[in-house]
């Protein structure tokens, strides 16, 4: 056997004693060990401790892959917040007056729905009745939203004859406060401090945010309405009052699913406190989104920001136009899309609308609504106290005369003044606000100092050992590209060297 060369074994030392000094626990002792038994333990001993680092660092790193999150709670403290969206809607949406000059509705028709209505456990055949009022009611809504939005906004009631008083924190308001919109339900709906710059008929309006800088009673939104009892159509309206939602300026009301009702005679004060939600879009858990890609009928018309309410109507509204060929009156659509409202006098419309409706309400509808990334909430503590006092009475009674027209022909009558009057009071109960957040369970540098900390402990191996290994790979390529140099330089001599050798022919 020939011996080996010298580089060679040098080269192998190099490697040997590149091994033997690594700062990663176990490795040289295999090499230190003079007997072959502790030698064998020691090997075995570091591939466990090895076997044992890779098997968690996977673990690990598959946990941060699913993507895991937490809730994280904070309390905040400002010295100022924004003043939320206030909206009020009338408990009743068509002025009597206006709906017998407008609207040709049999009233015998209604009276003989309303007693079904009321009489409906009293003899067989009653769930038929109930029925047949449910679908007049239907049909009523329909023909009134058929109607163009001029048509509507007429027969509402008018903020400019509800708002009697207004003032925001300690300086008076009016109706140039206030934007609008048309509900099907409440029917004219009016929103203080909302992101728009015109009002429910499109005129300019006081459009920039309002601020709260102080917390309590006196410093929140003040709020004398006249809801206009006698203007009451009995056969639709059952309660009297308003419809009052607090909300997000940038969110979509929904007073008919949101929101308090408000009762008549008594000063309802409204403590507000502002509650913050962020979550993680895609992939963690939530899968939440700010509405990229998703069609929102609500954001088009009025530029409000996708939420998950406002993604399923639209969606509702989409499956209703393909499938029933018009548009729902519950939920908003795109003008230039041209369908047709749909009329629920036709048998296989109405057969189609009560399909979806149902699909809506028991929400099985295919729609792909996550939730929405941003939200903002508002917890109520709502109280409330007889209005105005008796003491009291007296004077609001002349404030009440000096205003003519309805209010002065009710207010020499307590009763009527307390069956039409309503005051509210909208507040913060505290400057500090709940902020509740989606955070990664695991972050890259958890993963990276999770991974590290596992290595450490099992093999001992920092990035010095990192680098110890790379200045070992570093050698073994060097020695290699050596030895092929060495081959190929000692070649042709080697040849020259055995031709010398064997002489000239004899």
């Amino acid at each position: 056997m020939p011996p080996k060369k010298p580089g060679a074994m040098t080269s192998l030392w190099m490697l040997r004693d590149d091994i033997q000094h690594t700062t990663a626990h176990g490795i040289p002792n295999i090499f230190r060990a003079r007997h072959w038994f502790r030698r064998s333990l020691w090997a075995m001993f570091v591939i466990f401790a090895f076997c044992c680092a890779i098997w968690q660092c996977m673990e690990i790193i598959m946990t941060f892959y699913s993507y895991p999150s937490h809730e994280k709670i904070r309390l905040i403290s400002d010295t100022k917040l924004m003043f939320p969206a206030v909206t009020i809607c009338n408990l009743n949406s068509v002025r009597h007056s206006a709906l017998k000059r407008n609207f040709a509705l049999n009233n015998t028709f209604l009276d003989f729905c309303l007693a079904q209505r009321w009489n409906s456990t009293g003899y067989p055949g009653a769930t038929r009745d109930t029925n047949r009022c449910a679908n007049s009611f239907s049909k009523f809504a329909s023909e009134f939203n058929r109607l163009s939005d001029e048509e509507k906004l007429d027969m509402g009631h008018q903020l400019e004859d509800m708002l009697l008083f207004c003032n925001y924190h300690g300086q008076p308001c009016n109706t140039s406060f206030f934007s609008g919109f048309i509900n099907y339900k409440f029917g004219n709906c009016y929103t203080f401090n909302s992101h728009k710059q015109t009002d429910i008929r499109g005129r300019p309006i006081k459009s920039e945010s309002l601020n709260t800088t102080k917390a309590g009673f006196m410093y929140g939104l003040h709020l004398e309405l006249f809801i206009q009892q006698n203007e009451y159509v009995r056969d639709i309206t059952h309660s009297a009052g308003i419809r009052m939602l607090i909300h997000d300026h940038l969110a979509t009301p929904f007073p008919e699913d949101e929101g308090v009702n408000i009762p008549p005679g008594t000063e309802t004060d409204i403590g507000i406190t502002k509650v913050g939600i962020r979550r993680l879009k895609h992939p963690y858990g939530s899968n939440c989104t700010d509405g990229e890609g998703i069609t929102n009928f609500y954001h088009d018309l009025h530029g409000f920001k996708y939420t998950r309410e406002a993604c399923k109507r639209t969606c509702a509204q989409q499956s209703i136009m393909k499938d029933c060929g018009c548009s729902h009156w519950e939920f908003a659509v795109l003008p230039d899309l041209q369908y047709p409202k749909c009329n629920f006098s036709s048998p296989a419309t109405r057969r189609c609308l009560e399909l979806y409706e149902y699909k809506f309400a028991q929400d099985i509808l295919p729609c792909h609504c996550p939730l929405q990334c941003k939200e903002e909430l508002y917890s109520l503590t709502v109280s409330g106290s007889q209005w105005p006092a008796t003491a009291f009475l007296d004077k609001f009674s002349s404030n009440l005369r000096g205003k003519g027209g309805q209010l002065k022909a009710i207010a020499d009558n307590p009763q009527d003044i307390r069956d039409n009057m309503v005051k509210v009071v909208v507040y913060y109960q505290k400057l500090n606000y709940e902020h509740i957040s989606e955070e990664p369970f695991i972050t890259d540098i958890d993963l990276f100092s999770s991974v590290g900390g596992l290595v450490g402990l099992w093999v001992g191996v920092s990035l010095c050992t990192l680098a110890e290994f790379l200045e070992f790979a570093v050698n073994v390529v060097l020695i290699v590209a050596r030895g092929c140099l060495s081959s190929r330089s000692q070649g042709p001599a080697s040849s020259a060297l055995m031709a010398g050798r064997e002489g000239p022919p004899s």
